[in-house]
């Protein structure tokens, strides 16, 4: 493990491009909705709010997706195996 893996939680951006990306848009749409200006202090906060209450379910959400995929694919192996048996 290095040392910068520590320095993040498991959600942080990692991509500093896609990081200023999303603090961007933030920006973007609340001018574009409140007409208010917003520092990239405050977007960000907004963006670690969302992540640290959203991560989570995305997260789980793909674990759940994957489970299904994987019993799919046991039980395509199941009958193969069934048919493969000698009789």
């Amino acid at each position: 493990m290095y040392y910068t893996d520590i320095m993040y939680k498991q959600w942080d951006i990692k991509d500093a491009e896609l990081n200023r990306k999303c603090i961007n848009e933030v920006i973007r749409r609340i001018q574009e909705i409140e007409g208010d200006e917003v520092g990239m202090i405050a977007a960000q906060d907004i963006i670690n709010i969302i992540k640290e209450n959203l991560a989570p379910v995305f997260y789980n959400k793909g674990i759940e997706d994957a489970r299904k995929v994987v019993q799919s694919k046991i039980q395509d192996i199941d009958i193969d195996l069934d048919i493969l048996r000698k009789r």
